[in-house]
């Protein structure tokens, strides 16, 4: 159940009307949702990234913000300085570009000004949540949050925002739900997929989380880093093992992926370490006496163009090795990766 928090009082004003919040799988949001899925979410990159309230056009700021949208958080800091007559739009404003620029204790200090005028605003209950959850007081986001969910119960934005306060604070069951909610009243909120696959991973529903991450579908801009999570959650924290039998539909599955991704723009970096890590995963399933593995000649299966058997998953490892050094950036970085090539290469006679 929610943490308990009477609503706001007093005047209400328009509800935290949703803007498309980018799905926090780690630290710096879909860019690493490709190491990311089996990481602990990072509090404040999901505070940040959830929707915004937007701007109430009776505020007199309200022109002034709208020339400010596009303005990074420590030039907006300025511009807000600058603003002839503050008003509650605009020190909510600065409260949120502090939070952005690190600059917590100045942040909560604004925030505390404001609650002095205007604590009955669900604005400011908002903010309040917001900048809880940024510096860490996971308990009292969630009673922020919770008293905003009280007052528009019908609104997106608290139910995800209750959901990163409950996965955080370990309640798997109450964030499953809320992100549940979520996801299926509004998928254009791919933040809900990605949390409701983490906190499915947490309580060991894997497939459930697969299942969330494939239902992200093609016309979203997150597609392909829903489908890259898809495949690491396939995979990634599972001990390869000859008697776990789904583990090579499963492998199979995830190799399937990977070639279809390379239709959807995934760059030849990202997509060589993920063949990478889909081939090593194969190896190990190999080496531990892994069922139906065998050479092609032998009507075995293929992974990726390789062989489903050592020799020929250690030839593939050694050419997605060799293709990512050729695409590395340093001479170091190159060096690593011939090693690990040289090392994956199976015996030959040449």
């Amino acid at each position: 159940s929610r943490l308990g928090a009477r609503p706001p009082r007093g005047r209400r004003g328009a509800p935290a009307l949703p803007a498309a919040a980018a799905p926090v799988v780690a630290a710096g949001g879909p860019a690493s949702a490709v190491p990311g899925l089996v990481k602990p979410v990072d509090c404040a990159t999901a505070a940040l990234a959830l929707p915004v309230p937007h701007v109430q056009s009776s505020d007199p700021n309200a022109g002034f913000l709208a020339g400010l949208l596009t303005s990074a958080p420590a030039e907006l800091v300025h511009a807000l300085a600058a603003a002839p007559d503050p008003s509650t739009e605009t020190r909510l404003r600065e409260v949120r570009a502090r939070l952005e620029t690190g600059e917590w204790h100045t942040a909560l200090e604004a925030l505390r000004a404001l609650e002095e005028r205007d604590a009955d605003d669900w604005r400011v209950v908002w903010y309040r949540g917001v900048a809880a959850l940024v510096t860490g007081d996971h308990e009292g986001a969630a009673l922020a949050f919770d008293a905003v969910y009280d007052a528009f119960p019908g609104e997106i934005a608290p139910k995800l925002a209750l959901g990163v306060c409950a996965e955080v604070l370990g309640q798997l069951d109450n964030a499953a739900e809320y992100y549940r909610l979520v996801w299926s009243t509004d998928p254009s909120h791919v933040s809900a997929a990605f949390g409701l696959a983490r906190v499915r991973l947490a309580a060991g529903d894997r497939r459930g989380a697969v299942r969330t991450l494939e239902s992200v579908p093609e016309s979203s801009i997150h597609y392909t880093a829903a489908r890259v999570a898809a495949v690491r959650a396939r995979l990634r924290g599972r001990t390869a093992s000859a008697a776990d039998a789904p583990f090579l539909d499963d492998l199979t599955s995830a190799a399937g992926q990977v070639e279809a991704l390379e239709s959807y723009g995934l760059d030849p970096a990202r997509r060589e370490l993920l063949a990478a890590e889909v081939l090593g995963c194969g190896l190990d399933w190999v080496l531990s006496g892994g069922q139906g593995s065998a050479p092609p000649a032998a009507g075995g299966r293929t992974l990726l163009g390789s062989g489903l058997d050592e020799r020929g998953l250690r030839f593939g490892l050694e050419r997605s090795y060799r293709t990512l050094a050729r695409l590395a950036r340093s001479g170091e970085e190159r060096i690593d990766l011939v090693e690990r090539a040289n090392r994956y290469r199976p015996r030959t006679w040449v």
